[in-house]
């Protein structure tokens, strides 16, 4: 079994028939899904949605990021990980974003910030909502997290529009190397583009989640992230997953690799301890 599993998320990403699609193959999705619904006016401003079975007055919502560098990926990869957590009470909605070479920062980051007002507005409507992402979405969530002006266009805030932010693998003090990565994030601009250049105090909660043998993104920028979130008296914490891969640990939402990492029980766990708490930074600004 485990070399199968190798086997299997070694074709994440390089083959047609992907690791994503293995996994939506044994996804059970526990309730209504919503595919395509549109957030903005563009083609990749689209998002799907799982819900539980059951809905209830403070049913929380996750909104989730793709990662593939800026450059890949698409909500459709990701039925196993919105049936996942439908299935644990989390309305799930899966968001698409413009990609390179289409666009460049901060375009995406843009587009992630319009989904989650939208979300907050039409979806949730005042249950609690949290934001998560995996490698270039957790830069994403990041960002919309902590630099103000993205949601402020959106004619919202980080205090109103989320509860905590669940960053799997993501890249948040990133200097490019590779030409790809400095067409996507220009030097000029290059620590405009840092989700750690914005920590303040009004950041909310995050969980911060990282596999110790992470060769695509280090574990560092997770635990870098999350002494500068101390610094500043916000609320994280970062848990390392000991030998555990980039991918290993997003695909371990699905039961096929679940055994390889606790994510799914560890942001359950997170959204559940605080979907009904008030962040240090943001008390007295939320509207009732």
């Amino acid at each position: 079994m485990k070399h199968w599993i190798v086997a299997l998320m070694a074709l994440w990403g390089v083959s047609a028939c992907s690791g994503p699609q293995v996994l939506n193959l044994v996804a059970q999705t526990p309730g209504p899904v919503q595919h395509n619904i549109a957030y903005g006016p563009l083609p990749r401003h689209t998002l799907d949605i799982y819900s539980p079975k059951v809905m209830a007055a403070d049913t929380p919502v996750l909104v989730f990021y793709h990662g593939g560098s800026w450059q890949y990926g698409s909500k459709d990869d990701y039925k196993f990980l919105g049936s996942a957590f439908a299935a644990r009470g989390i309305q799930t909605v899966v968001v698409n974003y413009r990609l390179h070479p289409d666009v460049i920062f901060p375009a995406f980051v843009e587009d992630g910030a319009k989904a989650l007002a939208f979300t907050q507005k039409s979806i949730a409507k005042g249950r609690p909502v949290f934001i998560s992402g995996h490698s270039a979405g957790a830069h994403i969530a990041a960002m919309i997290a902590l630099d103000p002006e993205f949601l402020t266009a959106e004619g919202t805030n980080i205090c109103e529009a989320s509860k905590g932010v669940i960053g799997i693998a993501g890249p948040y003090d990133f200097t490019p190397v590779e030409p790809v990565f400095k067409r996507i994030f220009p030097t000029e601009i290059l620590p405009s583009t840092k989700p750690i250049n914005y920590v303040g105090t009004k950041a909310p909660p995050m969980l911060l989640l990282h596999g110790t043998k992470d060769t695509t993104v280090d574990p560092k920028r997770s635990e870098q992230l999350a002494a500068a979130l101390a610094e500043h008296q916000n609320l994280a914490e970062v848990k390392l997953y000991s030998g555990v891969e980039h991918l290993y640990i997003i695909g371990a939402i699905s039961p096929v690799v679940r055994r390889s990492a606790p994510t799914l029980l560890d942001t359950v766990n997170f959204i559940q301890e605080q979907k009904t708490a008030g962040y240090p930074g943001c008390r007295g600004q939320v509207k009732s």
